[in-house]
């Protein structure tokens, strides 16, 4: 819950101008007019699709107490700043700065989600907790998380995404990681990171800000880190893994465990949770029951089972080594295998090679892949440009008991195909 501030700390600590009285209450952030309560202070960002500007008035009509903006118009509710999302940024951390909790930042090409969801219910069982929300891991996102903090919470746990080189150091700055977690490194967002070196290095600024009283752990694909407070993971560390449509179970250090959720890939992401909790101090049994329990969010490996049909909801969003992970799983079904994909989109100049490469090893891996998007046809499967003549030909080819893969980068809404497909049966 949003700690009140008087409007005088607020642009103090975001270094801006103002008229607004000095006493004036602030009682909580907002960032979409719409939603905008009393005692709100309203911030005007600009996104690829609008501008907050624009909103202001509608803002200031729902009760804010001030609108933070980049082009003052001598409104006496303005606060006007050089930068609305810095000063966003700002005000987070300083609120952060109000309290002590132990923040742990969460980064990688694949997983983060999911491993944040992991270690939160794993420390939820022994500590107070704050996480994460819906898919806030970005220089807008988890600033609203920060403000969500009440000052009694032991852990801060932070999912931190990038496109763009700096960011992750930028969310540093804001959040104060004493612990850090890079699951993995591969091909994602390459259009601003330029190459899998650009990733590495963006991500391992998560690491390079950590303190030596804190700690790292790092997954597949990082390489060498010199510091020396930082742990390794990888699958090599675990026994007995037992894969099925219906959850997974696996064996770490002579202790079982089982999660529903499915697939390796989603092993490796418990994995994660247990080394870093285990070093945090949180007993084996703790961890078991907290495993158990975490089940699949929408779209991300997500089984939904009609009549004797399994269609595996993944259309949150991908990228090559996903994409993999998932054909993966399907593969070791006994059942007959359908891939439904779609764009894997901020590849950059690599991106026809990478959606080759990917539909190379569906075809080896399925018994038919389907493809709808622009960049999709370059998987060479069979390709449609027109989403009923793709679901004609589906429906002409269902027996009622095959798994049907449906997976894109969230752009392309893959999530209506799957709303379509339910309809359709």
């Amino acid at each position: 819950m949003f700690r009140e501030f008087m409007i005088k700390d607020i642009v103090r600590m975001i270094d801006g101008k103002t008229k607004i009285g000095d006493l004036e209450l602030v009682r909580g952030i907002s960032i979409n007019s719409k939603t905008t309560k009393p005692g709100d202070l309203f911030f005007a960002l600009k996104g690829e699709h609008t501008d907050g500007h624009l909103y202001t008035s509608e803002a200031l009509k729902n009760g804010a107490v001030g609108v933070v903006v980049k082009e003052g118009t001598n409104n006496k509710s303005e606060i006007v700043v050089s930068d609305t999302l810095f000063a966003l940024g700002k005000l987070a951390q300083g609120y952060r700065n109000l309290f002590q909790p132990r923040t742990i930042g969460i980064t990688g090409t694949n997983g983060k989600t999911t491993v944040k969801n992991l270690i939160s219910g794993i420390l939820s069982k022994k500590y107070r907790v704050l996480s994460t929300t819906k898919n806030y891991n970005s220089l807008i996102g988890l600033p609203l998380t920060v403000f969500e903090l009440s000052g009694q919470e032991d852990y801060l746990v932070l999912e931190m995404g990038t496109s763009n080189p700096g960011e992750i150091k930028r969310l540093c700055e804001i959040a104060n990681p004493i612990i850090g977690v890079i699951t993995n490194i591969g091909p994602g967002h390459l259009m601003g990171l330029g190459s899998i070196e650009g990733i590495k290095q963006e991500k391992l600024s998560l690491i390079d800000w950590l303190p030596e009283e804190g700690f790292g752990l790092i997954g597949d694909g990082v390489g060498d880190v010199k510091k020396h407070n930082v742990l390794r993971f990888s699958l090599d560390m675990l026994e007995n893994i037992q894969l099925s449509e219906y959850g997974s179970r696996f064996r770490y250090k002579g202790n079982e465990f089982f999660t529903l959720l499915l697939g390796l890939g989603n092993i490796y992401n418990c994995l994660a949770a247990i080394c870093l909790t285990s070093e945090i101090g949180v007993e084996y049994e703790l961890q078991r029951d907290a495993i158990a329990e975490v089940k699949p969010e929408p779209g991300r490996l997500e089984p939904i089972h009609h009549d004797n049909l399994l269609i595996i909801n993944d259309t949150y969003n991908a990228n090559p080594v996903s994409m993999k992970v998932s054909i993966d799983f399907i593969s070791n079904l006994d059942r007959r295998k359908i891939c439904i994909l779609g764009d894997m989109r901020e590849l950059g100049g690599q991106s026809k090679i990478l959606h080759n490469e990917v539909g190379k090893y569906a075809k080896e891996n399925c018994d038919s892949l389907l493809s709808y998007g622009d960049e999709a046809r370059f998987f060479e499967g069979k390709h449609f440009t027109d989403k009923n003549k793709l679901f004609k030909h589906l429906r002409m080819n269902l027996s009622g008991d095959e798994v049907i893969l449906v997976k894109a980068s969230r752009a392309l809404h893959f999530e209506t195909i799957i709303d379509d497909l339910l309809r359709l049966l």
